[in-house]
Order: structure tokens, then C-alpha cells, then sequence
């Protein structure tokens, strides 16, 4: 029998899926930064946040993302909370370049086959609600992380497990093509869409999916908790914003026929174009 579309877009996704070993290199790294960082800055609290933590990971691709709570007052600067961090990262940590990745400190590994890292100093408000530095700015924007990972887990119960499959290869088109979106606005407006539109059929939903993407204009969205803040696309240039729609209406297209091959039964036809939309060669 013909390998199909879909059985192929479940290959993929067990390929773009984190394995043990970087998991085990993942664990390794956070217990050397939460000890050293505990030592050094005296943190009350290290958490993960982001992909990792929401099952959405991409091998090789996605940084594991981690929020720790800084003692102390908020400076009015998160200029000031983002060098401090760095540089004792910097003094601490060896076979790992450190830069400022606004909102986070990057941790660029070298040597081993783990994950690199982001660290996000966050200042401790109510609950879960923690001040982090602004992407966009040297002030600060409120940031609720478990408010989100509710959000996908849902959308994962209410999809009978595949939400979290459906949002791993949209960002799996993403990085692929190299497009300019972020991946949280990515997952969100995946998560999103999986909840109004089930049950999830990888083919059917990436072709639906992409159209809808391309038919509301990839403006910013409200955020689907209801927390109270805008997620934009991550597009920062007008030419970030016309590759990043020409990408969306390409995926449209090439999505939509090889779900018109599917239904054709002509399986290798549906595949090929599967291919062009992940960019990957045959």
C-alpha cells in the first residue's frame, strides 16, 4: 500500500519531537544554571516556560525557555535586570556563549547536543502574574505563564491529543522556511483554531489553517486567555510583514493541493506537495 499524506505528517512530527537524549541534556543544563543562579543571585524560583513546557518543542529548533523569579525590588530599567543577568551567567557558566535576547538571556551552547537556553528575569507581582522585561521596549510588561499552558492543554483535551501534533508542524513550516513569525503567536493561533474545528485531520487542517492564517491579514491577536494583552506576529519590518504573507498564502496553496490529491487518492502527489510545504527535499 501507498504511504499516505497523513502517515507521512505523523513521520514528520515524531521526527521534529525532542528525543530522550536531549531531554536528558536539557535536565543537565537546568540543574547547572538553577545552581548557579541560586548561588550567585540568590533566585528565589527557577520555572520552564515556552515550548518544552507545553509539549510543542521542536528538535534542534526550539530554545528551552525558563522564568526565574529575581530577589529583591523591580529596577525601573529591565535594561539593568537583563545585564546582571548576563554577566553572571557569564562569569558562571562555560561551553555556552551568553547574550541579552530581549526579553530573555540567550545561552548559545556549544560542545554537546543540548537545547540552547533563554532566561527571563521575572519579578514576582500576585499569583502567577510576574513583571518581565519588555520585548520591544527598557520597561516592563506583565506575563502570566500558566495561564497559557492551560490554554494548550485544553486545546489538547478537546482534540483527543492532537492539538499539540497539528501546532508541532506549523512550526516545524515555520522554521523550515525560515518565516518571519513568532512561534508563540504560531502556536496560539494553532491552539486556537484546533478548538473550533475538531476532530483534528493533519492533512484537512493544515490546509484550513493556513487559509484562515492568510484570510484574517496575520494581524496581531487578542490573547485567547482573555489575560489582557496583544500577541503580535513577531513580523518587525514591512518586509518581515509581505514575506511573512506570501509564506502563509504559499502554504494555502500548496496545502490545499495536496489535500485535493488526498481526496484524488493520488497519495505521492499529496506527498510531493507536503515536501514543497515543509521544504524539504525528497
Amino acid at each position: 500500500m501507498s504511504t499516505t499524506a497523513n502517515a507521512n505528517l505523523e513521520s514528520l512530527i515524531k521526527a521534529m519531537t525532542p528525543d530522550e537524549a536531549k531531554r536528558t541534556a536539557a535536565a543537565q543544563h537546568r540543574r547547572e544554571l538553577e545552581d548557579w543562579l541560586t548561588t550567585d543571585q540568590a533566585i528565589i524560583r527557577m520555572r520552564e516556560t515556552g515550548s518544552w513546557h507545553h509539549g510543542t518543542a521542536l528538535d534542534v529548533f526550539s530554545d528551552v525557555d525558563y522564568f526565574v523569579t529575581m530577589p529583591g525590588s523591580r529596577p525601573s530599567s529591565s535594561s539593568s535586570a537583563l545585564e546582571t543577568l548576563r554577566a553572571s551567567l557569564a562569569r558562571g557558566i562555560s561551553g555556552a556563549y551568553v547574550s541579552v535576547d530581549r526579553p530573555a538571556v540567550r545561552l548559545r551552547y556549544f560542545g554537546d547536543d543540548g537545547p540552547d537556553v533563554e532566561i527571563t528575569p521575572a519579578y514576582f507581582k500576585d499569583t502567577d502574574d510576574y513583571d518581565i522585561p519588555d520585548p520591544d521596549g527598557t520597561g516592563w510588561i506583565r506575563s502570566n505563564p500558566a495561564v497559557h499552558l492551560a490554554y494548550v492543554n485544553k486545546a489538547q483535551q478537546d482534540t483527543d491529543g492532537r492539538a499539540k501534533s497539528l501546532i508541532r508542524l506549523v512550526k516545524t513550516w515555520r522554521a523550515f522556511n525560515h518565516v518571519p513569525l513568532s512561534c508563540f503567536y504560531l502556536e496560539m493561533r494553532t491552539a486556537q483554531y484546533a478548538m473550533a474545528h475538531t476532530p483534528i485531520i493533519y492533512d484537512w487542517d493544515l490546509r484550513d489553517f493556513f487559509k484562515s492564517l492568510a484570510a484574517n491579514g496575520l494581524r496581531e491577536m487578542n490573547d485567547p486567555t482573555n489575560y489582557g494583552r496583544r500577541i503580535s506576529t513577531g513580523a518587525t519590518s514591512l518586509s518581515d510583514s509581505i514575506t511573512a504573507k506570501y509564506a502563509v498564502e504559499e502554504a494555502a496553496r500548496l496545502a490545499g493541493l495536496a489535500r485535493e490529491a488526498t481526496e484524488a487518492e493520488d497519495h505521492s502527489a499529496a506527498i510531493r506537495y507536503h515536501l514543497q510545504l515543509f521544504n524539504v527535499q525528497p
